[in-house]
């Protein structure tokens, strides 16, 4: 029976073969440029305004917004200077009766 000839066969593996070491080149190369493009664009002006109107916009709480939260900061606990302010707050009520 004839030997069978390995090198003509494809490898199992990609690892030692010459696509392996491009594929990785390739892989590093779209990296460094992605990076270098983002920060290229994160330091531009554009960038920057454009999220500033962008945050302006969807940051700014609608009224229905701060009434929710209001209502789940009603059971939160108070600290010492809202208490002191209520404190006076019925103090002054009394005397003015």
């Amino acid at each position: 029976m004839d030997r069978i000839d390995t090198t003509k066969r494809k490898p199992r593996r990609t690892h030692g073969t010459p696509s392996y070491t491009y594929r990785n080149r390739f892989a590093y190369a779209l990296l460094a440029a992605g990076a270098v493009c983002f920060g290229i664009w994160s330091l531009t002006p554009m960038q920057r305004l454009s999220n500033e109107k962008l945050c302006k916009k969807l940051l700014t709480p609608s009224e229905q917004e701060l009434d929710r939260k209001g209502l789940f900061e009603f059971g939160a606990p108070r600290p010492g200077k809202f208490i002191r302010e209520a404190i006076e707050e019925a103090e002054n009520l009394r005397t003015e009766r």
